[in-house]
């Protein structure tokens, strides 16, 4: 993947209007052009069946007691598909205030009931008080607890610290990578990689 200039990401920053959510999506999208994998909006259960049965069945969730419906269509913002087949469930966080335990939830029941990996983008926005920033990781060394539940139960964590969406980051001052904590940039690779393993199914 060739390195991509500081000019070429602050269009796109330009381009979302500070969405994260569509900032990884056109990101992941440019990078694996003439690949024939494609990251789209997940939210919408009903636009997902619109598109493909198949994909809609691959990624709804069995329910064992209900007497209305079979399947729910879980927390999704982005798939990562080849044809008919998804790839990855990528999470989009600005923050894992409140909502990392639902990444995890998810993630732990697509690993049980399909092949699909599931992953988190954020641009760690950060955590501490008022105009300090503190990556909500930690180090591999010194792990926050959100790390090492990423660690067991996520395919993996990308992070850009994008100085749009981490509000009190200052120079020198950013996410620490190692282990399962890992650049943005790394991400459309390892959806190809992902792609030739389920091809192989």
């Amino acid at each position: 993947m060739s390195e991509e200039t500081a000019r070429e990401r602050q269009s796109r920053v330009v381009k979302t209007g500070s969405n994260w959510e569509e900032y990884v999506r056109l990101y992941v999208n440019d990078k694996l052009k003439r690949t024939g994998i494609e990251v789209i909006y997940g939210k919408s259960e009903n636009s997902i069946r619109s598109r493909s049965l198949l994909l809609w069945k691959s990624l709804s969730l069995p329910l064992k007691s209900s007497k209305s419906r079979e399947a729910i269509w879980g927390d999704i913002d982005l798939i990562a598909v080849k044809g008919d087949s998804p790839i990855a469930v990528i999470s989009c966080k600005l923050s894992l205030h409140g909502r990392f335990t639902e990444t995890l939830f998810w993630s732990l029941l697509f690993k049980t009931l399909t092949r699909v990996k599931v992953v988190l983008a954020t641009p760690d926005a950060g955590r501490g008080q008022k105009d300090e920033w503190q990556s909500e990781w930690g180090t591999p060394q010194e792990p926050t607890k959100d790390r090492l539940l990423a660690e067991s139960y996520l395919e993996g964590v990308y992070v850009e610290n994008l100085e749009e969406f981490c509000k009190y980051l200052k120079a020198p001052q950013g996410t620490v990578f190692g282990g399962i904590v890992r650049p943005l940039s790394e991400l459309p690779e390892d959806i190809q990689r992902w792609a030739v393993d389920i091809s192989k199914v």
